[in-house]
């Protein structure tokens, strides 16, 4: 996100913009994530039988589902002071944004779409790490466990989430009665293949002609 920020700001966005850019996607990842967690809770519940891991998982999904809703109904309130009060200024210029984007006729449901397939490509790879180690592991649980993690790993205490995607895996796989190892290594090499190709992402924009046409330019200064 921060590699973000600086990219889309020297691009001639501007820092304001390209800040509310990150908040607007992950605010839209999260309630797209949200939403296929309330969806596949029927079948969560078949596979997690643990009293205490069901409560988790609807407590977790509840809190994102209320948080993401709660910030699209923050960006349609129209009171005056939410523009002129430093401290919800900003966020209530997110909120209308998120709302501008979500609810477009002709952009929304594209992007809905692709923030949805953005979670189930992660659970491929994930099922792919399960192929690549013959994990004992169907994929039907991968799907169903692999979603709660990514959402708690999306709060910013670590840094991608490692410590705390490993931790959550291996919770999440003991509540459904799997081996805790196993999604602990699943875990582990799902953040190698992200890093890798995060690594490949970064050296193809270290040798691009826009990176060197940057390179020259001058850093804009925050408004």
């Amino acid at each position: 996100d921060a590699v973000r920020l600086w990219l889309v700001a020297r691009a001639g966005a501007g820092w304001r913009a390209a800040t509310y850019s990150i908040f607007v996607d992950r605010a839209i990842g999260l309630i797209a994530l949200a939403i296929v967690i309330v969806a596949s809770l029927p079948w969560s519940y078949t596979l997690i039988t643990d009293p205490h891991g069901r409560s988790a998982l609807l407590l977790i999904d509840l809190l994102a589902l209320a948080g993401g809703l709660g910030f699209l109904i923050f960006g349609a309130l129209k009171w005056r002071w939410l523009k002129t009060w430093w401290a919800t200024h900003h966020l209530h210029a997110c909120a209308v944004i998120a709302n501008r984007v979500i609810f477009n006729r002709t952009r929304g449901p594209i992007i809905a779409i692709l923030s949805v397939l953005v979670h189930v490509l992660a659970v491929v790879i994930a099922w792919c790490v399960v192929q690549a180690i013959a994990a004992p592991v169907r994929f039907s649980d991968v799907f169903l466990l692999v979603p709660p993690v990514m959402l708690i790993t999306m709060m910013p205490i670590s840094i991608a989430g490692w410590g705390v995607r490993e931790a959550t895996m291996g919770l999440a796989f003991g509540f459904a009665g799997l081996a805790a190892n196993e999604g602990v290594n699943i875990s582990l090499l799902f953040g190698a293949v992200s890093f890798i190709v995060g690594a490949f992402g970064g050296l193809v924009w270290i040798l691009s002609a826009e990176k060197a046409a940057q390179g020259s330019a001058p850093i804009g200064v925050p408004e």
